[in-house]
């Protein structure tokens, strides 16, 4: 390989063969090459070496494979050690070789490696194979990710592929993947692969060699032999790969599964998360799609002690792979999304809408992909109209063209190889349902005349539709079979705020319109840009179900937003729509209206309640005024009125006949009252009354046919002038059945006594009722009895018709189709589904979701049924109410996992009210048969549930969550846990029975919607939705570790960032920004302490319970115990700054309080030893938004320096810069000429001070200055004038001071970030993009060198914080420059689903950044020996330092002789040399950066 070195030995074999041997140093791969077709060969990748006769030889893994023409097969091996590998190779090859052979050259074939520019390439036998130096390696199909330095190796013989670092091994088989680390665990790994495959496999059997490559003797059962297969070689046939269960998983209920438990290897809360390499390797086969990983940084933090990092975030990973981010989830499009290694989600492809559901879809045993469908038009690029197929191989996204609209559901049957999808949509030649194989096919009742929202299939193999239909595509069953339009033309219109323009001014303009008709006539227009309503009062009261809505399009203007308000009680009401983009969506006081929008818009109310007036108030409006065109109302129930202007007129071709009612007689109209509705009454005076003398014919307009209840409504006597003393019997008759009807109960004629005082109603028929049509209508007439004597009173004011079950065209919402029929039958009665559907109201009753349970079916909507409500189970032939008659409200979604169903939607308790606690969500036991809270719920609707395997043990066994998501802001408390915020989403844990909030667990974090999700066989779930995800949930403040891998652990800490309005400029603050989470940190180590100090601008809970605001303690010495600083400083104050000096904590910022009756502004002292506020306090900074954001104590001396924005300290003036005296414990001023703003100030000596910001000096404005402690003089920092802006971020370059880097914001609000060289200013290579804002600086120092730059040493690496915008990446909160390019190294988000952002790095020993790194030897598994000139080199040292001690060892007794014979020395020293040298400790230097000292402050 190109950079390596090579030696070669030729010898001659024992059959003549010219053999080449390699020696190769580091990284050289060899190849093996040039044998004859039909004999086996090998190739190589170089893993270890051994020492042979003095010389490093690199040895291989080998796989073995043979060629002929006939037949092409792969036979994955391994062996390690020189000896190991020579067997094999003699092995395979029938070579023999003596025992023990140091170098076995006969024994090995020829090795004839060939170098190229992009790798390594040759031919093995006629096949052509390439080798590269790659990151990443993917065997077969489903496993990927490999190591750093590995190497792959792909033929076209086979895909076999390997790589190796360090101890780590891994082998394939077939399709198998097995991962190990050690010798030893290679071995038995090895062996377990080889005896389980010679069963299957007659070709290979289990070998030993003796003595054994990793231990004396063989593991039990293996036989000694030299041959891998028996008989001869090549077999007659190529082996069958026959893929195996890795041995190194558990055994799993479902393989899916098994796959899914590693899919999130996270490491447990004792310690730290690291990314393990066991970890990556366990999780090679949990993925079908390939991520390439990120190569470790190489950070050397060994000499740092504790590193930590401070910020705004709440959840944080390294960045470890390819595509890993800090992207928010956006609420306008959905993803694709899979998980990366670390349990970390990410997106795969993105839509342009929402993915609502997905299925695995297996046709005749192979899988072809999944499918997923919902309200897109496009995936990744590629046009898709609702569903598309997604490649798992890679990722490829291939259309389904044919439907237009939106898929809701999806359900693939493997069984069938068929794919069952509804939603709403046309195409194929049917509606809203479809079936898929190879391409669309139609089922023979062409869909649903409604939308689909749910299918599942049947323990009996029947296939199960929900949604919002009554009927079949082919039928002509009416679309709303039982919801009849109010006269609102009946109604007495009223409005305010109306137009002046002719035309526009009648409010009546917009009733009962018979299509979008707009203009002079038809539409009512408010004043232009003016608020109001439009009210109608009825004569009757009514229950509406659906109001429909035209908005004006006349001169641009119309109703954007209104509300709609019931009257005589006033309240607003609640609806659901469909929006503009297909969803369900509610509203209340801001309903919505499109822009012109030349259809109506209809809204559902959510509730059922009673009016007889309302008013639709309109508060927004588009162009100069709002609008109407039209206004319809609906409801549910079936009702013909006596007074026939209440009655259903024929209005916008919604009913084609219309209820109405005829009546002969003296009738005239009497006002409501009390009673529900106006009412006819005739006065009959006698003597002789008949049935002629009075009548009323009641004509409603049934839609459907089917068995009704009928009752008929009586006003009281009491409401209508007290006609109870003159009210006397009627005589009820009807007609419910066309004559051509048989088998049907003729109406029996019913008699009632109209005595009663109040209103009452009669029920006057049960049985079936023929819908209406052109040659028939039912009708119920109202008659006096005959033979009364007058005067006779005869009210009559409506009867009611209540549909039960419809026996003809009875589909409500569920539908049982099976599927291996052809001809569909129209008697629904014969399905326990459909008639349990039928029975449901309203009609076209909304079922959201079906769960199947062995011969239970599930299903969840909003509707009421036979003694229950929105929920109730189908089984045995009958539908059956759950505990507490189902629930209150709406039910959304459904998710079972065993025997615990999962409810979720818009509930608050069982529709008994018996159930608290099931708010939004629920579980139901099946077996027990009984209703569970999760928690106390939550404040809002839960829409989707979706299962999620987490890992909380770090034993790669992951456990199966539940995410729910939908519109709540808040999760209740319940036991001790206390209600917390949650941003539409949160975790239940079912086997701790809790919220992941309240628990005190380390796992991945995720925030956003996830809307489905779908099992891929063999590999780790797809979800959907729109989620932000990080490998560790953690708030404000991180611990960094290093050593095998890099790693992030956890403070025992709950940070919940608080919003300040502070306005400020500080190192990690650009311009005028509100600050919020951990601003800073301190390690303090010293006089026997062990405390981790954060402050910021946050609220957390203590170890004892307590509230602590925005500084906290973590106690190491205390089994880290979290405590706060107790009252005294308010809770909006802001923390910037902290320093330590003595055991006396200096806290700076925007602060303000009493501690024993002292005011603090700017600036607090707090005794850690004594955990107490400080007696003596400074006294208060003043100035206009007075801050502290910089406090330096002074090396070797009593002073700490603060620096900030302010004007004066006390009555001292000390602008920007002020110095507080620990031993007079006053206030000093430094001197004249400094103001502005500081952002960081360190110590380059001891009477040195560099300070940053945004400064003036003298007059003149400037970023540095330097101040001189003897002098008490400012100076502007040389060459400070050409930064290009306000520094915000500093941190030294050397160990002396003398170079530093600096960053900021330029003039044209782009960032910088520049260094002194000591000479001049150097900028950075470019590479950051807009809206960078960096925060904190520094050097650290690596384990592995980097080519050296002229920006940084080669051991050396700049670390970078804040929100970084890294050109061709996005934005990460840290990245790592090696001084020419600029690499995320940390990402992170808040708990708002926004990017985070690290403002400071804080460590336990500042003074070792630039301290001498430990020597050690780097002695990699190639070479562990000193080359010649090392030794000759050591060798001379030894001998110099002996010939020193011998030297100094005559000195001394050349002294003591001359001391023994009386000799004084003289004194030579003239003057103290060293009184102008005094340089600071490097302690000092780096103790101070960003104003915090002591050796331990913030970097």
């Amino acid at each position: 390989m190109s950079g390596a070195r090579m030696q070669e030995k030729h010898m001659t074999s024992a059959d003549g063969r010219q053999l080449i041997l390699g020696r190769a140093f580091l990284d050289q791969t060899v190849r093996v090459s040039g044998l004859q077709d039909g004999q086996p060969c090998c190739r190589s990748d170089s893993l270890t070496a051994r020492h042979v006769n003095g010389e490093a030889w690199r040895l291989s893994i080998v796989t073995f494979a043979r060629r002929s023409n006939q037949h092409s097969a792969v036979y994955p091996l391994a062996a390690a050690g020189y000896r190991g590998f020579v067997r094999m190779i003699a092995a395979v090859g029938g070579w023999t070789c003596a025992e023990p052979t140091p170098h076995a050259a006969e024994c090995m074939p020829s090795l004839v490696p060939r170098v190229a520019s992009n790798g390594v390439t040759g031919d093995l036998d006629g096949l052509s194979y390439r080798a590269l130096p790659v990151q990443l390696w993917w065997p077969r199909r489903g496993c990927r990710r490999g190591l750093r330095n590995g190497r792959q190796a792909a033929g076209s013989s086979g895909s076999i592929e390997w790589f190796e670092q360090r101890a780590v091994w891994a082998f394939l088989y077939g399709n198998c993947f097995i991962c190990t680390i050690g010798e030893r665990a290679v071995e038995r790994v090895l062996y377990r692969l080889l005896t389980s495959r010679a069963t299957t496999n007659h070709h290979i059997r289990p070998v030993c060699n003796t003595p054994h490559p990793w231990k004396a003797s063989c593991p039990p059962g293996l036989p000694p032999d030299r041959r891998l297969w028996p008989g001869s070689y090549p077999p007659t046939s190529p082996p069958t790969p026959t893929p195996l269960r890795n041995p190194l998983l558990p055994h799993r209920r479902r393989p899916a599964q098994a796959m899914r438990m590693l899919s999130s290897s996270l490491a447990s809360r004792a310690s730290t998360i690291a990314t393990l390499i066991a970890s990556l390797c366990l999780l090679r086969g949990a993925t079908a799609f390939n991520f390439a990983p990120i190569a470790s940084p190489d950070l050397d933090l060994k000499n740092l002690g504790r590193v930590a990092l401070a910020g705004d975030f709440d959840s944080i990973s390294l960045y470890q792979f390819e595509g890993q981010n800090e992207n928010a989830a956006s609420p306008s499009a959905g993803s694709l999304l899979t998980r990366f290694p670390n349990g970390v989600f990410t997106s795969l492809q993105e839509t342009d809408g929402e993915i609502r559901a997905m299925c695995p879809f297996i046709s005749n045993g192979t899988l072809q992909g999944i499918v997923f469908g919902g309200n897109f038009t496009s995936v990744g690029g590629v046009a898709a109209q609702g569903i598309a197929l997604l490649n798992v191989d890679n990722a490829k996204i291939t259309a389904l063209p044919g439907l237009n609209g939106s898929v809701n559901a999806l359900m693939c049957d493997k069984d069938t190889s068929r794919v069952y999808v509804g939603g709403s949509f046309t195409g194929g030649g049917a509606q809203n349902a479809i079936v898929w194989i190879t391409d669309w096919t139609n089922m023979p009742f062409s869909g649903f005349n409604g939308p689909v929202t749910s299918i599942a299939k049947a323990s009996n193999g029947n296939v199960i539709f929900g949604g919002t239909f009554d009927g079949l595509g082919n039928t002509t069953t009416p679309k709303e079979k039982d919801v009849q339009v109010i006269p609102v033309s009946s109604a007495n219109i009223s409005a305010v705020a109306t137009t002046t323009t002719a035309g526009f001014t009648d409010p009546r303009n917009i009733i009962c319109k018979t299509g979008s008709q707009d203009g002079p006539g038809n539409t009512w227009l408010l004043q232009d840009n003016a608020p109001g309503f439009w009210q109608a009062n009825f004569g009757f009261g009514f229950q509406p179900s659906k109001l429909r809505l035209y908005n004006t399009v006349q001169s641009d203007r119309g109703t954007k937003e209104w509300r709609f308000t019931a009257l005589p009680d006033g309240g607003i009401m609640n609806f659901t729509y469909t929006n503009t983009a297909g969803e369900t969506a509610y509203c209340d006081s801001r309903c919505p209206l499109p822009q012109n929008n030349n259809t109506f818009q209809d809204f559902h109310f959510v509730n059922t309640v009673g009016m007889n007036s309302f008013r639709i108030d309109i508060s927004a409006w588009y162009g100069k005024g709002a609008g109407l065109s039209g206004i319809e109302l609906f409801e549910n129930d079936i009702y013909s009125f006596a007074v026939n202007d209440f009655n259903e007129p024929l209005c916008d071709g919604v009913s084609s006949t219309g209820a109405s009612s005829s009546s002969t007689g003296p009738w005239s109209v009497s006002p409501s009252g009390q009673s529900n509705a106006q009412y006819l009454t005739a006065t009959l005076p006698g003597p002789n009354i008949t049935a002629d003398s009075a009548e009323v014919v009641f004509k409603p307009d049934i839609k459907q046919s089917g068995n009704y209840t009928v009752t008929i409504f009586t006003p009281g006597c009491t409401i209508d002038g007290n006609t109870c003393a003159t009210r006397g019997r009627v005589n009820v008759t009807g007609n419910m059945a066309a004559s051509t009807r048989s088998g049907v109960q003729p109406f029996q004629s019913v008699q009632l006594f109209q005595t009663n005082m109040f209103d009452k109603y009669d029920q006057i028929y049960y049985g079936y009722v023929d819908a209406s049509n052109d040659a028939f209508r039912p009708t119920i007439t109202l008659t006096p009895v005959a033979g009364q004597t007058g005067p006779l009173t005869v009210v009559a004011q409506r009867v009611r018709f209540e549909l039960n079950s419809p026996t003809t065209g009875g589909i409500n919402g569920l539908f049982e189709y099976e599927a291996n029929k052809q001809v569909v039958s129209s008697d629904f009665s014969t399905s326990a589904i459909d008639v349990a559907g039928a029975g449901l109201s309203p009609s076209q009753a909304p079922v959201t979701s079906l769960i199947v349970d062995g011969d239970t079916l599930y299903v969840g909507g909003n509707f009421t049924g036979d003694g229950f409500s929105n929920i109730f189970s189908v089984s045995g032939g009958n539908a059956t109410s759950l505990p507490g008659k189902g629930l209150d409200s709406e039910v959304l979604t459904l998710y079972q996992n065993a025997s615990t169903l999962y409810v979720g939607g818009n509930f608050t308790n069982t529709e008994d009210g018996k159930s608290i606690g099931l708010k939004g969500v629920a579980a139901y036991s099946t077996t027990t048969k009984a209703w569970q809270p999760l928690g106390g719920g939550v404040n809002g609707v839960v829409m989707y549930l979706v299962p999620v395997p987490l890992n909380f043990t770090g034993e790669n066994a992951a456990e199966e969550c539940l995410y729910v998501s939908g519109t709540f802001d808040s999760v209740f408390g319940f036991g001790n846990d206390k209600t917390f915020s949650a941003d539409n989403s949160a975790i239940w844990v079912p086997s701790r029975q809790n919220w992941l909030h309240n628990l005190n667990l380390t796992t991945i974090s995720i925030s956003g919607v996830l809307m489905a999700q779908s099992e891929i066989p063999g590999s780790a779930p797809i979800f959907s939705g729109s989620v932000s995800s990080q490998a560790f949930g953690a708030s404000g403040a991180i611990q960094l570790t290093s050593g095998k891998s890099m790693g992030l652990g956890q403070y025992p800490i709950s940070v919940q960032p608080q919003s300040s309005s502070v306005s400020l400029r500080k190192r990690a603050i650009n311009g005028q920004q509100t600050i919020s989470g951990v601003v800073t940190g301190l390690i303090y180590t010293e006089n026997n302490l062990n405390i981790t100090l954060l402050a910021g601008h946050f609220a957390a809970t203590g170890s004892d319970g307590a509230n602590i605001t925005n500084l906290l303690f973590v106690n190491g010495s205390n089994s880290d115990s979290v405590t706060g600083m107790g009252d005294g400083i308010d809770s909006d104050s802001v923390f910037l700054s902290l320093a330590a000096y003595g055991t006396t904590l200096f806290a700076g910022g925007v602060i303000s309080g009493k501690v024993d009756n002292n005011d603090i502004e700017g600036l607090v002292l707090y005794d850690l030893n004594n955990a107490t506020y400080a007696n003596t306090q400074p006294a208060g900074l003043q100035g206009s938004d007075a801050a502290v954001t910089a406090i330096a104590p002074k090396p070797d001396s009593k002073d700490v320096y603060i620096g900030g924005n302010f004007l004066s300290a006390g009555a001292l003036s000390c602008p920007s810069v002020c110095i507080w005296s620990t031993e007079r414990s006053q206030w000093v001023s430094p001197g004249d000429g400094l103001s502005g703003n500081v952002s960081s100030m360190t110590w380059i000596s001891n009477n040195n001070l560099l300070i940053a910001g945004n400064l003036t000096v003298n007059g003149n404005t400037t970023t540095l200055v330097t101040f001189n402690a003897q002098k008490h003089e400012f100076t502007e920092f040389s060459g400070a004038s050409t930064v290009p802006g306000a520094v915000t971020a500093f941190c030294p370059a050397n160990n002396d001071g003398s170079q530093f880097w600096v960053a900021g914001t330029a003039s044209n609000d782009t960032a910088f970030l520049e260094k002194f060289d000591g000479e001049k200013w150097v900028p950075a290579a470019t590479g950051l993009g807009a809206g960078t804002d960096i925060r904190g600086l520094q050097v650290l120092s690596l384990s592995k060198d980097h080519d050296k730059t002229d920006l940084l040493e080669n051991d050396q690496i700049l670390l970078v914080l804040g929100q970084v915008n890294v050109t061709g990446f996005g934005n990460a909160s840290a990245v790592l420059f090696n001084g020419t390019a600029f690499t995320p190294f940390i990402l992170s988000n808040t708990g708002t689903n926004s990017p985070g952002s690290l403002s400071q790095a804080f460590v336990e020993n500042p003074q070792n950044f630039f301290s001498t790194k430990t020597l050690e030897p780097r002695l990699t598994v190639l070479e562990k020996h000193l080359a010649l000139g090392f030794v000759v080199l050591i060798g001379l040292a030894i001998a110099l330092a002996i010939t020193f001690l011998v030297v100094v060892l005559g000195i001394l007794a050349e002294r003591l002789r001359k001391k023994q014979q009386g000799y004084v020395p003289a004194n030579q020293q003239m003057f103290d040399k060293s009184s102008n040298l005094n340089r600071v400790p490097p302690e000092h230097l780096f103790g101070t950066l960003h104003g915090n000292g002591n050796g331990r402050g913030p970097l």
